[in-house]
């Protein structure tokens, strides 16, 4: 198992704790203004299907999510503009597991040509760098945005 398979199950497990107990009508609630769970769990869905494409697969997510998890859109606050907890678990999990299985396959060569998404070409400048940094830096952040909204829902910290 390489350290993009295990940092991906252990991220995935952690996302899956800090949402155990949440229901999914509390899954669009913004406090403090806060990125909410729903759009957080879209987004990075979304940013692992980005990393399969960049890898030469394809992604799994549904087309309408591209949009749904946009930064530059502003969040809904409607429980009824996202799909169910279970769904987006389920996506989250599988996009991710995806983009894993893409990374544990692609060769040296492909991991060192230029990446082109149009940001943080220079930082990031090989598919491998990007690749890694959507998989595991990019939701290492947004697990703690996660991790941050449940404690301000007054929900106990995890350890």
């Amino acid at each position: 198992m390489t350290a993009i398979r295990t940092n991906t199950t252990a991220s995935i497990t952690y996302a899956k704790q800090i949402l155990a107990d949440i229901d999914d009508a509390s899954m669009c609630q913004q406090p403090a203004g806060l990125n909410h769970p729903a759009w957080l769990l879209v987004h990075l869905s979304t940013a692992a299907d980005y990393a399969a494409k960049l890898l030469g697969g394809a992604g799994v997510c549904p087309k309408s999510w591209s949009a749904m998890g946009d930064t530059k859109r502003p969040l809904s606050q409607t429980r009824a503009d996202y799909p169910s907890k279970t769904e987006l678990l389920e996506t989250f999990e599988r996009s991710f597991q995806n983009a894993a299985d893409l990374y544990e396959k692609a060769s040296d060569e492909d991991l060192n040509k230029p990446q082109k998404l149009g940001f943080f070409e220079t930082e990031l400048p090989t598919v491998g760098d990007m690749a890694t940094f959507l998989i595991l830096v990019h939701t290492s952040l947004h697990l703690g945005q996660l991790s941050a909204w449940r404690r301000a829902t007054g929900k106990a910290p995890l350890f």
